[in-house]
């Protein structure tokens, strides 16, 4: 990545995690022969940072959600776990029921035409 100035400089590990594009690998062997190169690149792992297009505003808030708690501070952490919270209410106190109405309902549907066969 390059900064103000035109410096290449490596990136961070978060820039790393969220960055859309392509990269090259910080430990460059250009400076050996090409038998060295070619062990050298068969023998190491490359990463290839591809992007498809920009991201939904979906995958931004989950990208943004994800780099609060991962290295976020209290307060980040504090609120992830309140929304952690709030969605396992959600699923416990309306998802739940709606599942039990749906399935009685079958249930009962099942049985009532079973009798009128």
């Amino acid at each position: 990545m390059q900064d103000n100035e035109g410096n290449v400089r490596e990136m961070t590990r978060t820039e790393k995690v969220f960055y859309k594009g392509v990269t090259i690998d910080a430990n460059s062997t250009e400076g050996n022969s090409s038998e060295e190169n070619f062990r050298e690149q068969n023998s190491r792992t490359h990463r290839v940072y591809v992007s498809y297009g920009n991201p939904g505003i979906f995958s931004r808030l989950i990208g943004s959600f994800i780099k609060g708690v991962l290295g976020g501070n209290r307060l980040a952490r504090l609120a992830a776990l309140l929304i952690g919270l709030a969605f396992a209410a959600l699923m416990i106190f309306v998802a739940l029921p709606i599942f039990f109405f749906i399935l009685a309902a079958g249930i009962v549907i099942f049985a009532l035409l079973n009798n009128f066969r």
